[in-house]
């Protein structure tokens, strides 16, 4: 059972940076890398995305487009 919770927790926070990545890629907040393989790209856009989930960056939600706020209402990200 520990390790269940654990596990799920662990689950838990790789789909929510996951989620932040997807709207770092969409650039919807944060920087997107422009050049480099989709591997390279992915990769830039995690590392932010784990910034945010940590809490060493936050979203500017006065600086987002519609789309951009809804996606992060959404995903409970803001």
């Amino acid at each position: 059972m520990y390790l269940d919770n654990i596990i799920n927790k662990q689950m838990n926070e790789i789909l929510k940076i996951d989620t932040i990545a997807q709207g770092i890629m969409a650039s919807y907040y944060g920087s997107r890398q422009r050049c480099g393989t989709e591997t390279q790209k992915w990769t830039y856009a995690i590392l932010q995305a784990r910034e945010i989930f940590k809490g060493d960056s936050k979203i500017d939600k006065n600086n987002l487009s519609d789309e951009a706020f809804k996606y992060c209402k959404e995903h409970e990200l803001i």
